[in-house]
């Protein structure tokens, strides 16, 4: 277990401490937003990942026909 030093704002600090009551509240509170925190970035960085590789396209093999009619025998 690691240990941090956080400077928050006195408002923020008031309403995180009014919310998280009890011993040791406080730090799971904040572990449980740092844990969400890297979630998203986690997911957003997927995210980023596979829309780059739908903009890239993805090769589904070369069209072997020209016409319609060539696919049926009429």
């Amino acid at each position: 277990m690691g240990i941090i030093t956080v400077t928050l704002d006195d408002e923020v600090e008031k309403k995180l401490r009014n919310f998280a009551k009890g011993k040791g509240a406080l730090g799971k509170t904040l572990s449980q937003a740092a844990k969400n925190w890297l979630e998203e970035q986690e997911q957003d960085k997927i995210k980023q990942k596979f829309l780059s590789i739908i903009k890239k396209g993805y090769p589904m093999g070369k069209i072997q026909y020209k016409k319609r009619e060539e696919l049926y025998d009429r």
